[in-house]
């Protein structure tokens, strides 16, 4: 990285690592699907079920029964059997994701997503949340994106989930140039509006990847896996 060129600023097609993509789906739609935020208000995905928020290559599941993962459990903190839940299909937003309490308040099925830190309150919590691989290699992709940006890893970053915005920081960058990698570049991030990000993604790849990590929310910290294969969209580059 000390070699790394500073990257470039604008808008640009950019392939997201596995990692980053995870991040991307952790952060940015799977909090935006909590059930207590959108009671609260403080979703862009509130009165959106059934609605087109994104591309035909975006499905996003939360899956607490991927054996031997992070976010691994058979019942949540309220004793609901838990099971795999979609939360966008095929770029539809199909579901939120429950406690008891918020799935009462809004008259929908409880999804197994209250998750509690030792003795504290149940909250609405993800799992192992992802988007859903697709069917390119990572080398087709490439190549079929001609010029570009590829983001590799993550150092964090920001969403604002009632406004629909985020900004997220990559370890490294790497340029797309006549479909291969060439010079590697630093200080890159990714900023935009949710919505946007979600109905530019026009490609998968087939290579999933879970990273495992904990979520903070309301002072309690829980385990969390979140992934995906690579991911191709158009955003701004800052």
């Amino acid at each position: 990285l000390l070699k790394a060129k500073v990257c470039p600023k604008g808008e640009f097609k950019v392939v997201l690592d596995p990692e980053l993509t995870g991040v991307f789906i952790h952060e940015a739609v799977g909090h935006a699907s909590e059930a207590d935020l959108i009671l609260q208000n403080d979703s862009v995905f509130k009165d959106k079920l059934n609605e087109v928020v994104g591309s035909d290559y975006v499905t996003v599941i939360d899956n607490p029964l991927i054996k031997d993962s992070f976010g691994y459990y058979k019942y949540d903190s309220e004793g609901v059997k838990a099971k795999e839940t979609t939360i966008i299909e095929k770029g539809v937003l199909k579901g939120y994701l429950h406690t008891r309490e918020t799935a009462g308040r809004l008259d929908m099925e409880v999804t197994g997503n209250a998750r509690a830190q030792g003795l504290n309150r149940p909250l609405v919590r993800m799992s192992n949340t992802y988007i859903k691989p697709g069917d390119w290699d990572f080398e087709e992709l490439l190549e079929d994106t001609k010029n570009g940006i590829f983001l590799k890893g993550s150092r964090g970053g920001q969403v604002d989930t009632g406004k629909g915005l985020f900004q997220f920081n990559a370890v490294e960058a790497f340029l797309i140039e006549n479909g291969e990698l060439t010079t590697h570049l630093r200080d890159a991030g990714l900023s935009g509006e949710i919505m946007n990000i979600l109905h530019n993604i026009d490609g998968v790849t087939n290579d999933f990847k879970l990273s495992v990590g904990y979520c903070g929310k309301n002072g309690q910290s829980v385990p969390v896996g979140d992934g995906g294969g690579c991911v191709r969209t158009k955003t701004i580059i800052c």
